[in-house]
């Protein structure tokens, strides 16, 4: 018996030990700002932040929050929303998304989320800086100034943080 907790204790600190070996970073993080404009039944001036997290495989996973502002019905309104994007390149063969390749538009789909409605969207970036976007609002609360549902179009310039800091 005393062999047999004996055992269980070797087990027990073989795997914690193995538990603290160093694990390796799957992705690379770039930060941006987001400036654009946005058609959803009315025009609004977009501003957020973007974190993109690039894959070994040259993938990006965008996931960011932004602000819409305009004036709908005449009122002036702010609509939050975050969104998860995933945008992809089968040709680009490098990890940096800024490279200066021939190949490096990434095509894009993403969900936007406000407290008021969902927007699935698609488009298409260029070099990670311009960013063109079509999608479809799905309101699932009414919001009292704005109406979300309906296409959405969108035309942003992406800003990395890199431009003004870095080491």
């Amino acid at each position: 018996m005393r062999n047999f907790f004996l055992i269980i204790i070797c087990s027990l600190f073989s795997t914690v030990e193995a538990q603290h070996k160093p694990q390796y970073q799957d992705f690379t993080a770039y930060y941006l700002f987001n400036l654009g404009y946005t058609y959803q039944d009315a025009s609004y001036f977009e501003g957020g932040l973007d974190a993109y997290f690039v894959r070994p495989n040259n993938h990006v996973v965008d996931l960011g929050i932004a602000v819409n502002l305009g004036a709908p019905s005449g009122k002036f309104t702010t609509i939050p929303e975050a969104h998860l994007g995933y945008l992809f390149n089968l040709k680009n063969s490098v990890i940096d998304p800024y490279s200066s390749q021939i190949n490096s538009a990434f095509w894009l789909v993403r969900t936007s989320v406000s407290p008021w409605h969902v927007t699935p969207e698609a488009g298409i970036t260029i070099l990670d800086l311009l960013e063109f976007t079509a999608g479809y609002g799905f309101e699932f609360r009414e919001n009292k100034k704005a109406n979300l549902a309906g296409l959405k179009l969108g035309l942003n310039i992406k800003i990395p943080f890199l431009l003004f800091w870095h080491d």
